[in-house]
């Protein structure tokens, strides 16, 4: 079966933040890979994300990390954060806070089309985010023939989406550690794209 991947990536960065952090360099190609079966065949690994424009030694390991992965035949799909200010009544100030925007949304729509097309026949959404069940149930409504899955990031299974999707998988420790990127990546003609050196395992 032909299969769509989308991933993402902000729910599945916070599922791994209390684990190394060598993890973070993951090939979301090989994670993918893994949740295949043998008589499916990979169309699409999409990563679903964002910038965090106001912390910028972030946003360089962020882009190092994405440049890896395209690399790697990953499709990146970017969203945005939006400031907002709320109120702290216990320091008695506004507190300026950032929403990311638009990822459940381009997930939403993105699997929606995926199923509209002849040639995918099953779609596996990676996060453990319970906004997309109303995309997996217009998915199942409107195209009974396809396969809509779930592959849970560490430690964010949940029962809703476990029962609604035609299949579901969780993400165990040793399949993050299988699927560590080389710390340095050569490209032809260019430079090389390296680990950020806060990754490295010590």
């Amino acid at each position: 079966m032909n299969t769509v991947f989308l991933v993402d990536g902000f729910n599945f960065y916070h599922s791994i933040k209390s684990l190394p952090k060598e993890y973070r360099w993951i090939s979301y190609t090989s994670y993918c890979k893994h949740f295949l079966r043998k008589k499916d065949t990979l169309s699409e690994v999409v990563l679903f994300t964002a910038e965090a424009a106001w912390l910028p030694d972030q946003v360089t390991r962020h882009r190092a990390l994405i440049e890896a992965n395209k690399l790697y035949g990953v499709k990146v799909v970017l969203g945005k954060f939006k400031e907002k200010q709320n109120f702290c009544p216990i320091c008695k100030r506004h507190v300026t806070h950032h929403e990311e925007k638009y990822t459940d949304v381009n997930i939403a729509l993105y699997a929606y089309r995926s199923a509209a097309k002849d040639g995918i026949d099953q779609i596996y959404l990676v996060t453990g985010d319970t906004d997309l069940v109303p995309a997996i149930n217009a998915i199942k409504e409107d195209f009974p023939q396809k396969r809509i899955g779930v592959i849970f990031p560490y430690r964010k299974a949940n029962r809703e989406m476990s029962l609604l999707a035609d299949d579901h998988h969780k993400t165990k420790e040793d399949v993050l550690k299988s699927c560590v990127m080389d710390r340095v990546i050569t490209r032809p003609e260019k430079t090389p794209i390296i680990c950020p050196e806060k990754w490295i395992k010590p």
